[in-house]
């Protein structure tokens, strides 16, 4: 079973992966191997150098992604370019982890799982979420990001109802990890994965 895990920044989605790695799935988090697509040597590394120039590249001539980001998340047309050159490379990759594990469970997840069309290829999506409050507390804590950063980002993501109009099931992660814990393998008891 390939299930893809999916919500907005600080719902918790770590806490989900760490509880089916209990169960023995594979983890694959799209954030990390979009990471890896833009290494020296790697598929996505030469796109992204052609399109945006030298000027991205540190002292090692790897892309600094802060250098990256800060030309592609202010303009919407360049953020767009960019991932064209990353989505597909990742979804490359997941589909290359899905097919060398075919006896293995998977849980595949992102936090742009729709708007990467990651969702195709698993069996079923389940959206993370937590009460707002939560969120913003756990990011303060975590990260130590300010309320208006943490706003920006929420503001790009999107909305409780798109991810819960398109998702399979809805884990909430806004109490304890036992009630967390509980949600998910009731879902893995239907699917009979938990036996």
């Amino acid at each position: 079973m390939v299930i893809g895990i999916t919500g907005g920044i600080g719902t918790g989605k770590s806490t989900i992966l760490n509880i089916l790695k209990e169960y023995g799935f594979i983890i694959a988090e799209a954030d990390k191997i979009g990471h890896e697509t833009m290494k020296k040597g790697q598929e996505a590394y030469l796109k992204i150098v052609e399109k945006f120039g030298n000027d991205i590249l540190d002292s090692e001539d790897e892309i600094d992604r802060i250098k990256l980001g800060e030309i592609a998340f202010c303009q919407p047309d360049v953020l767009e370019q960019l991932n064209a050159i990353i989505h597909p490379a990742v979804k490359r990759r997941i589909r290359n982890i899905i097919e060398s594990n075919t006896s293995k469970n998977i849980v595949v997840e992102s936090a742009i799982l729709f708007e990467a069309g990651v969702n195709e290829i698993c069996d079923e999506v389940w959206y993370i979420y937590s009460d707002i409050d939560v969120r913003i507390k756990r990011l303060k804590e975590s990260r130590g990001l300010s309320e208006e950063k943490i706003e920006n980002i929420m503001g790009r993501q999107l909305r409780e109802k798109e991810f819960e109009e398109k998702a399979d099931a809805t884990i909430n992660n806004s109490s304890t990890i036992e009630n967390t814990k509980s949600q998910i393998e009731k879902l893995l008891e239907f699917h009979k994965v938990l036996c």
